[in-house]
């Protein structure tokens, strides 16, 4: 009887040492995917500022333009 209670005993630990292994897996991947997803952040977010500048560049020419034909005397 003392045998079966270390044997189930035996068996648990090993299940649960088992199962942190796998744990400790899951997290190293997990880990890494948000690294990955963190990177494509920072990329992503310094492409939007390029954007952002280049759109505010554009609409500063624009106004620039529409200024000069504002100071055109057409008639």
């Amino acid at each position: 009887m003392a045998i079966d209670v270390l044997k189930q005993l035996d068996e648990r630990i090993q299940a649960s040492v088992t199962r942190i292994q796998q744990l400790q897996r899951e997290n190293e991947q997990l880990a890494r995917q948000l690294a990955e997803s963190e990177q494509r952040c920072l990329q992503a977010t310094a492409q939007l500022h390029d954007h952002e500048s280049a759109r505010d560049e554009i609409k500063h020419r624009i106004e620039k333009i529409l200024t000069r034909f504002d100071g055109l005397d057409l008639g």
